[in-house]
């Protein structure tokens, strides 16, 4: 996941109650004397402080006035009364949330899409472990996911608090109340901050250190499959940051029991490690062969079709399965990131499209949902669930399907988790679909569709790229641009003589 993270939690809302400031100065009649007495009060009408809850638009406030002297004189110590006065409150720039309703609650607790029991596939999305790692499991389910990934602490922080045992207790709890094996179906995701293969010593200290700790986190709740980035050469030579990877995962294997470091496939952009197979199989020669059996290799579709491999026909796919085998050895696959592709084949760019929208296109999918060497493996999806909200006709708020083409979001996104929900049911119709019926032809062409627009512009912008860069390679290494050759050197003094 290069992604992203991705990583989109459900979140509860809680609508904060403001205090009215009171203002006497402004509630005063022009009638009334300049001077007060000091028994002068402001009360807030009670009506007000039960309301001001659901209408926070404007502020009552009850002013005990004077009464005007033709008609009463008063003294000192007669209370006095003003009639209220309603003072418009300021309007807050940021729109609050409006509170949860019951039925809110109770429309968030069903699940959005069923499991579907006795597959050999087993499907699922990233989902969030917001306010503690058990969440996921009930983020799963409410997705209809069969396996999950999750991040086990903050991908965003190296300083991270240590797991609860509630929180671990609870987890393995959930884990056998819905029937998630967590040995074989869950697959966390390491942190972006971590590179094993960094060559600074503090650096690498530091990244070591996080992701043990995820090793044993994983190991405390009953995980075995631990997905993470081979991280980058930053510019020195790739077998010397193979050599220090090779190191840091041998000895993080002996450091723990069970857990299995899982490597990610990428997009081969820039001097990101795993791009090329070829690549995994030379690490794997400089990690002792008793190890090799705590050793996987996760494929992600969208990172390996960037770095180039044609997963899309199904002779393509055949012939990157035999090259995996060939060079790494198909024991080593232990799970798949399942996400199509905003880029074109080879572009490098590591841009997630939603299933059957991208340039991987849904054939890719039923490749993989058939592939018998796939069953029992965690799928993963890493897909867009980000959309815009819009109005519909009733004016009530609901998620668009996508954001219109060519106009900007007017507002911030919200994660729709029904997207995964739809996907999974999508991933799981194609197990025995034939790819040249009806049904197929159908999905194809409609998912196609829905992203000819984004596939359209990635397409211009990598032939810009493709044809800047054949230039460049045309000119050759020529000049910088602005450097003097040392003959213009030469001829600029000869007139300043």
């Amino acid at each position: 996941m290069c992604c992203q993270s991705p990583e989109p939690p459900a979140r509860e809302d809680s609508e904060s109650k403001g205090t009215h400031k009171r203002n006497l100065s402004n509630g005063a009649s022009e009638l009334s004397p300049a001077r007060r007495s000091k028994r002068q009060k402001a009360t807030v009408s009670l009506k007000e402080q039960s309301d001001s809850e659901a209408e926070e638009s404007e502020t009552e406030i009850t002013v005990a006035p004077k009464k005007e002297e033709k008609e009463n004189k008063p003294t000192s110590k007669t209370p006095q009364k003003k009639s209220p006065i309603k003072k418009e409150a300021k309007e807050d720039p940021k729109p609050k949330k409006a509170r949860k309703t019951k039925k809110d609650q109770e429309a968030e607790a069903t699940p959005l899409a069923p499991r579907t029991k006795g597959l050999r596939m087993f499907v699922g999305a990233h989902v969030s472990a917001a306010k503690g790692v058990f969440n996921s499991i009930h983020n799963s389910e409410q997705i209809g996911g069969n396996a999950f990934a999750l991040f086990l602490k903050s991908q965003r922080k190296w300083d991270n608090p240590a797991l609860q045992d509630e929180h671990r207790d609870q987890f393995h709890k959930l884990c056998a109340e819905k029937g998630y094996d967590a040995s074989k179906h869950v697959l966390p995701h390491g942190s972006y901050l971590v590179n094993l293969a960094q060559s600074d010593k503090a650096k690498s200290k530091q990244a070591y250190a996080s992701f043990l700790d995820d090793l044993r986190r994983c190991e405390a709740l009953g995980i075995k499959l631990y997905n993470f980035h081979p991280g980058s050469t930053n510019q020195t030579p790739l077998p010397e940051a193979l050599a220090r990877l090779a190191e840091m995962l041998t000895q993080a294997i002996t450091e723990t029991k069970t857990v299995i470091p899982v490597l990610e496939t990428m997009c081969g952009h820039g001097n990101t490690i795993g791009g090329a197979l070829s690549e995994f199989r030379d690490l794997l020669a400089l990690i002792p062969t008793e190890h090799h059996s705590r050793i996987g290799i996760c494929i992600d579709t969208c990172h390996s079709f960037a770095a180039g491999y044609d997963l899309s026909s199904p002779e393509g796919f055949k012939a990157f399965l035999t090259e995996f085998d060939e060079l790494i050895g198909i024991k080593f696959l232990r799970a798949l990131h399942l996400n199509d592709s905003k880029a074109p084949r080879g572009s490098k760019r590591d841009l997630h499209a939603n299933i059957g929208t991208g340039f991987l296109g849904l054939r890719a999918f039923h490749n993989v949902m058939n592939e018998p060497r796939f069953e029992d493996l965690p799928m993963v999806l890493e897909t867009p669930i980000d959309r815009v909200p819009v109005k519909d006709e009733e004016g009530s708020d609901s998620e668009s399907a996508k954001p219109k083409k060519g106009k900007k979001p007017a507002a911030a996104t919200v994660a729709d988790p029904g997207v995964w929900a739809r996907e999974i049911k999508l991933l799981e119709s194609l197990i025995g679909m034939d790819p040249e019926g009806e049904e197929f032809k159908t999905l194809e062409k409609k998912l196609s569709e829905e992203g000819r627009g984004e596939r359209e512009r990635l397409q211009d912008q990598h032939e810009r790229k493709v044809e800047a860069e054949e230039k460049k390679k045309a000119k050759g290494p020529g000049k910088a641009k602005g450097q003097k050759s040392l003959m213009d050197m030469m001829k600029g003094d000869g007139k300043k003589d």
